[in-house]
This record gives structure tokens, sequence and C-alpha cells, in this order.
């Protein structure tokens, strides 16, 4: 009778299935450390297999990218200096107006009960006036009639009190005669005050332009008592615009005036405008996160009428450029042989599965960019060949050598491939 798989495991001596497992567990490590070795002994005698990039001749420019927001070359807001009621608005966004046209006018009523007011006090001051005026009169006419009397009389009559008493009358008249004219100088000063206020109970635009906002109705009560409330924001010329952007510190020593910019606006994603940088300020300015920026003044033509107050723009600030030139990726600068060599001695760099990966970016001490001088690797004869060169304008992308070092039929290194 034939026994089952259960009954021979079960007559097997504990010892012996001891056995078989460590045997088992024995040849799956070998089968993985041959398979190991054999893919790591055949990757060493592959030759390592370079990316290679073909210079060209173009053109490059170098940029400094700043944003900043679209305004008229002169803008001004119209407030009210005076507290009221608005009784009339003439004008509406968009309308163009010429200097001294009506905007709109608040309540006179008021004012005009002022002006009363004042003109009663100015005719009441001048009366006075006339009446001391001949208070005066009288009064002189009494102490030189005194005077002469007492000069007649050898001093007999009149009395000494009584010439001093007429002296005195005299002078106090004379200086009630001043102090009414300076009643009639205050009640001037008021009139014209309150005809002031009554000129700018009208407000009207300071220069020819275009309405951009208007933020007041009929109806509307203006307060002014501490502060001077915007009711018109007027632009005086929309064909010549202005673009102020934040250059930032780091990049500010390569900005002047002159240089070319090129621009783009939210409204107009396909189109690129462009002007030149006219003013950049010696003054620092600071945002709310401390970063240090300075601003950039473009004048821009809006003959189109494109371009909006308030419109954010992207600018590039064109800082130099160079036509015809033989250009290399950038990534070319920073190419390293020595990370390919590594990888051939796995045990010496990183233990039996090979060196430890490179951080990205990471730099070495043989394969650097300084100044204008910088480091290429071309492939010579299937070999890396060193080659210092002379940089010149880049891009980012792409960066001029100056000179004959390469041209288009020289393969320049760029990377190597990592793939078995």
């Amino acid at each position: 009778m034939a026994l089952t798989t259960e009954e021979m495991y079960a007559n097997i001596r504990p010892g012996k299935k001891r056995f078989f497992v460590k045997l088992a567990i024995f040849v799956f490590i070998a089968a993985v450390l041959a398979a190991a070795a054999l893919w790591f002994f055949a990757g060493r005698d592959k030759a390592p297999e370079y990316i290679t990039a073909a210079p060209y001749v173009g053109s490059v420019e170098s940029t400094v990218s700043a944003s900043g927001t679209i305004n008229a070359t002169n803008e001004v807001n119209i407030g009210s200096q005076l507290s009221g009621t608005i009784s009339e608005v003439l004008v509406e966004e968009n309308d163009r107006v010429k200097k001294g046209d009506v905007l709109a006018v608040i309540n006179p009523e008021t004012i005009n009960q002022t002006i009363a007011r004042y003109n009663a006090q100015l005719y009441s001051a001048r009366a006075a006036l006339e009446a001391s005026q001949a208070s005066l009169a009288n009064k002189q006419w009494n102490y030189e009639r005194l005077r002469r009397l007492y000069k007649a009389t050898d001093g007999k009559s009149p009395s000494a009190s009584e010439m001093e008493s007429a002296r005195m009358d005299y002078q106090t008249a004379l200086a009630e005669i001043e102090v009414k004219k300076a009643a009639i100088k205050e009640a001037e000063t008021n009139l014209n005050s309150a005809k002031i206020d009554l000129k700018n109970s009208i407000i009207v635009s300071p220069i020819d332009g275009v309405v951009l906002t208007r933020s007041v109705d009929a109806g509307q009560t203006v307060a002014a008592s501490f502060s001077t409330p915007e009711l018109f924001t007027v632009a005086e010329n929309l064909e010549k615009m202005k673009l102020v952007v934040k250059v930032s510190e780091a990049d500010v020593g390569k900005v002047a005036e002159g240089q070319s910019v090129n621009f783009t606006v939210d409204a107009y994603p396909d189109r690129v405008f462009s002007s030149v940088v006219d003013r950049v300020n010696i003054g620092a300015s600071s945002s709310d996160d401390n970063i240090v920026s300075y601003e950039t003044t473009i004048y821009i033509d809006n003959g189109d009428y494109l371009l909006r107050s308030g419109m954010s723009a992207t600018a590039d600030i064109i800082t130099a450029s160079s036509e015809n030139a033989v250009l290399v990726p950038v990534s070319a600068l920073y190419f390293d042989p020595s990370s390919v060599m590594s990888s051939a001695e796995p045990a010496k760099k990183g233990g039996f599965f090979g060196p430890p990966p490179r951080r990205r970016g990471q730099k070495t001490e043989e394969v650097r960019k300084t100044g204008d001088r910088g480091t290429l690797w071309i492939l010579k004869n299937g070999a890396p060949e060193k080659l210092e060169v002379a940089l010149g304008v880049s891009d980012g992308k792409n960066v001029e050598v100056i000179g004959s070092a390469i041209s288009p039929e020289t393969p320049v290194i760029t990377g190597v491939k990592t793939g078995k």
C-alpha cells in the first residue's frame, strides 16, 4: 500500500528536516550571488556610452525677468476738499475730458448761506467804520478847538484836565478806526474763503485726459473731515504708458538704462511688446517678505490702446546678446567624467552593489565654470578629452563659446547613458 506525502514526512526524522531546509536556503543564496556577479562583471567590461551634442551657430540673449504693473504716465486722483452731498455727476468712466471741465457738483446751499452771512458782516463792519470816522472827526475838532483856546489864553482856559481828556478821546477814536478796519479785513477774508469753498464745490478736471475711475454718485455724501476722498481718477495720456517692475538685488547690477525689454500681459498671451529701460532706481524698496528689489521704469508706446492701466506684465530685460555665436548646451559645462570612472570601481566607492548615487546638481572639483572660462569634454577617438574654453553670453539653456576651440562638427559630451 502506497504512503501519502504526509505519511512520508511523518516517517522522516527531525534532523533530516533541518538538513533539507538549510540546503534549500543555501541553493537560493548561491543562485542570487551568481546572478549578481554575472550582471556586475558583464557591466564592467562594457565601455561607457556617451551622450553628445553638436555645437550650432545661432543667436543668444541673456535676460533678467521681473514683473510689475502698467499705469498711465500721469494719473491724477481728483478728490474733494469739502464735505457735503453730491448733487450732480457729469461724467462716466472712459469719458474724455478737457482741463476745466466740470466732473461733479457738491450741493452749494450751505456755502451760499455762509457767503450771505459774511456779506452781512462785511456791510456791518463798513458801517461801523463810517460811524467811527464821524466820531473821530468830532473828537478831533473838539481837541483842536480846546488846544487853540488854551494857547490863546496862555494856559488859563481850559484846564489841563480838560485838555488831557479831549486828547484821550481823540486818541481813542483813532484806535477805534483801526479796530473797525481790522473787522472789515476779517469779514472780507471770511467772505473770500467762503467763495473759494463755493468754487471748490464744483469739481473740475485739472488736466486733459480720460476718466479711468468714478467712485461717486449723485446723492452720495462726501466727508472730507480727516482726509481728502478720491472721487475720480483721470489719466492724462493713454498713448504713453509706463511699466514699473521690481528687479531683485541679485540681478540689478546687470540692468542699465537703454537696454531692450520684451514683455507680455495676460490679456494678450501670444503677443510680445517691446520697449527700453528708462530708469533704474538707486534706492531700494522692500516687500512684505523683506525681499530687497529696485524699481525699474519702462515707458511704452500705446498708440493702439491695447494696454490698460492696472495690467500686470512680465518683462524680460535683455542684458547681453550675441549674433552668429557658437552655442553648446549649458549642461555640457557640468559633465564630469570622473563619475563614469567611479562607476567602474564599485567595491571601492559604494560596496558590492555599486557606488552611492550622486545628488542631483552635485559638482566636482575638476569641472567648473569660473568667470568667463569653462571646461568642456569632447569625444575624440571614442574617449573624452578635456577642453578649456572662453565663454560668452548664456540664456540658461545654451552658452556661447568664444574663439575657434570647437566647431559645429565637434561632438561635445553632455552625459553618459546609464542603462545596460
